[in-house]
Order: structure tokens, then C-alpha cells, then sequence
């Protein structure tokens, strides 16, 4: 009895409960968000499209990914954490992905069906999942190799993606946007696509003042060595 009344603190304090629940958020969003616009009393007709059922094993399977990146992640001390910001841009993700599913079972401004342009808007947000995934894989294997010196920020990482572009994050944003308002023939989403845009840029802007000021001895060396947002251009 006393060998279990100690293991039930420890159970309680894992590591694995904050790993499982940031796995349900990111279900919630990227899946829960659109079932729940299209209505749980029709999950046949969600999957009654192949393009939809192909987006909802992608999700799960990225999901499955990142527990495993998480879980990976070695223990470290605690860093300073960068100041938040406005979190305007994750908002107006998650309003595609409602608006975008609830009008594509409705035929609420959206265009006539479109098979070839349902998948292209998949590639598009299988390309912000693999970037996303690159870039998470990068840090967390960053992190494995250098326990006792390891950097405490990924923007200054000159490895995976973080070699040609400071901010990855950013396009993965706009890819699963674009992706799911195609994927989901939505007009709505394909608008608000110019506001999340601009909400990005602005967020730019904003890490790049304060890593400027927080890496002022070599900022001035990663900015020459990377772009922001698009290899080669910016």
C-alpha cells in the first residue's frame, strides 16, 4: 500500500499529462474544430469525401508525430520565455476552419464542387504539416544533442529549415489556412486568408524587434545568414 500511495503523486506529476493535453488541443483545432462546424449529426457525409477522410488520418497521423517529438524532448532547466504577443493569427485560423466546414456542407458560399482543388488544398496543408514537422524535429533533436548547451530559442538555430528561414512557424500558419479553405471550397476562408496575411506580417515585425533586442551581439550575423519568412526573398 505505501509503494502505491507514493506512485500516485509521481503518476499525477508526469511529464506525460502535459504532453497529452497539448495533443488534445491541437486535435481539437486542426480536426475537433471542423467536425464540430460541420455537425456531429452527419459524420457520414464529412467522410463521405475521400479528400476529407484523406485530411483526417493526415491530422491524426501528424498528431501521433508530435507526441513522439514531445515526448522526446529531453529535460532541461527552465529559460526565459519570450514575451507573448497578440495570438490574432492562431484566431483566425481557427474562424477558417469553422467558417470553412460549416459552408462547405451547407453550400454556403463556396464553389461548385471541385475534386482536383479539394487535393490541392490538401498538398498544401500536407506541405505546412511536413514544414511543421522538419521544424519541430529540428529543435527537438537541437535539444537532444546539446543537453548542457543548447540554445534557448529555435530562431537562432542555423539547422532544418531554421538554415534558410528565421520564422517557420509563420508559413506553416498561412499553408494550413490556404490548405483548408481550398480543401473545404470556402470563399469565406480564401478572404480572410488577406487579414491573417497581414496579422502575420505584423507578428514579424514584432519578433523581429524583440529578438533584435534580446540577441543584440549576433542578430546582425543570423539576419545575414537567413531570411525571415521565404528563402532567397525574405
Amino acid at each position: 500500500m505505501a509503494d502505491k500511495s507514493r506512485s500516485f503523486p509521481k503518476l499525477l506529476k508526469s511529464r506525460l499529462w502535459p504532453i497529452a493535453w497539448r495533443v488534445f488541443g491541437r486535435l481539437f483545432v486542426m480536426l475537433g474544430l471542423a467536425l464540430l462546424a460541420w455537425g456531429f449529426d452527419d459524420l457520414r457525409g464529412f467522410l463521405s469525401n475521400p479528400a476529407r477522410v484523406a485530411f483526417a488520418a493526415l491530422v491524426v497521423i501528424q498528431l501521433l508525430v508530435h507526441a513522439w517529438l514531445l515526448i522526446r524532448i529531453p529535460a532541461r532547466p527552465d529559460v526565459e520565455d519570450q514575451p507573448e504577443l497578440e495570438h490574432w493569427h492562431y484566431s483566425v485560423m481557427e474562424l477558417i476552419f469553422i467558417l470553412a466546414a460549416f459552408g462547405d456542407r451547407r453550400n454556403l458560399l463556396t464553389w461548385a464542387e471541385n475534386p482536383a482543388l479539394r487535393w490541392d488544398g490538401l498538398g498544401i496543408y500536407l506541405l505546412g504539416s511536413a514544414l511543421s514537422t522538419w521544424a519541430n524535429w529540428t529543435w527537438v533533436e537541437h535539444l537532444r544533442r546539446r543537453p548542457e548547451s543548447a540554445l534557448d530559442h529555435p530562431v537562432l538555430l542555423a539547422e532544418g529549415p531554421y538554415y534558410w528561414i528565421r520564422y517557420p512557424n509563420l508559413p506553416i500558419i498561412f499553408f494550413y489556412a490556404l490548405g483548408f479553405a481550398l480543401l473545404f471550397r470556402s470563399w469565406v476562408g480564401l478572404v480572410l486568408l488577406i487579414p491573417l496575411a497581414w496579422i502575420l506580417f505584423r507578428r514579424l515585425e514584432e519578433w523581429e524587434t524583440l529578438n533584435a533586442q534580446r540577441y543584440r551581439k549576433i542578430w546582425a550575423l543570423r539576419c545575414h545568414t537567413s531570411k525571415r519568412v521565404i528563402p532567397f526573398l525574405y
